[in-house]
C-alpha cells in the first residue's frame, strides 16, 4: 500500500532560477563589500577557473552544491593572497547572503493545490540535491520531512539518500512513490532504491525507461490513486 510520496523540489515543485540568480548576486555583492579591492577578480572567468580546479581536486563534491559553492569562494580568495582561515570565514558570510535569497523560489502554479489534495492521504517528504529549505517556502506546511544532500552527505541517484529517508520516516520503500523531473537523479535514483518513480515530464521528452509519468502536477492525484489500486 502506498502511504508516502516523496518529491524532488527544484524544477518539480518550483522554478529555482530567479532565486538562484538573486542569491548568487547577493553572494558576490557581499564579497565585494568585504573586499572591495578584489571586486574586479570576482569575474565569471575567475569563478569558472576556480570551480574547475575544485572539481578536478575533489570530483565527488559535485553532489554537494553547498560545499562546492563554499570551496569555490575559498579557492578564489586564497588565490588572491587571503589566508585560509579568513577565506573560510568570508566565504561563510557570503554564503549566508546567498541563502537569504535561495528560498525565494517561484512556485509552479498548481503546486499548492496538488499538495493540499495529497497531504490528507499521504505522508509527504522532500528529497533534494539542492540547498533550498522547503520549510522556508509556502510549501513547508505540507511536508513532514525534508532531506537535503548537502546536509546528509549523500546525493541522488545514490540509493543511500532514499534509504536514509525511509529509515527516518519508519516506512518501507514499497510504500513510497517518488516524484521528480530528473531522469538520472529522480527516476533512476528511485529505481536504484526499489521505489516506484513518477517522472515529472512537462516537456514531453521520450520516456525511455517506460515509467509512470505526468506532464502536469495536476495529473498526480489521479495517477497515485491508480497506482494505489
Amino acid at each position: 500500500m502506498i502511504t508516502t510520496v516523496s518529491f524532488d523540489l527544484d524544477d518539480t515543485l518550483w522554478n529555482p532560477r530567479p532565486a538562484l540568480i538573486a542569491a548568487d548576486k547577493a553572494q558576490w555583492q557581499e564579497l565585494s563589500q568585504i573586499y572591495p579591492e578584489f571586486t574586479e577578480h570576482f569575474s565569471q572567468d575567475h569563478i569558472f577557473k576556480c570551480r574547475k580546479e575544485v572539481l578536478e581536486n575533489a570530483p565527488s563534491i559535485i553532489g554537494d552544491v553547498t560545499a562546492l559553492r563554499l570551496e569555490v569562494m575559498i579557492q578564489l580568495l586564497t588565490s588572491l593572497g587571503i589566508n585560509a582561515e579568513k577565506a573560510a570565514s568570508t566565504a561563510a558570510a557570503a554564503f549566508a547572503a546567498f541563502m537569504a535569497r535561495r528560498n525565494d523560489v517561484v512556485l509552479f502554479s498548481d503546486a499548492i493545490e496538488v499538495l493540499k489534495q495529497l497531504c490528507g492521504t499521504y505522508r509527504l517528504v522532500a528529497i533534494t540535491n539542492g540547498n533550498a529549505n522547503v520549510f522556508k517556502t509556502e510549501l513547508g506546511v505540507f511536508f513532514e520531512l525534508a532531506i537535503r544532500a548537502d546536509e546528509v552527505g549523500i546525493a541522488k541517484p545514490d540509493r543511500g539518500i532514499f534509504d536514509l529517508t525511509w529509515e527516518r520516516l519508519g516506512c518501507a520503500a514499497t510504500e513510497v512513490i517518488h516524484v521528480g523531473d530528473s531522469v538520472e537523479s529522480d527516476v533512476q535514483g528511485a529505481l536504484n532504491a526499489g521505489v516506484t518513480p513518477v517522472w515529472y515530464n512537462p516537456n514531453g521528452e521520450t520516456n525511455l525507461l517506460d515509467v509512470n509519468q505526468i506532464s502536469s502536477l495536476t495529473e498526480l492525484p489521479a495517477l497515485l490513486k491508480n497506482i494505489r489500486g
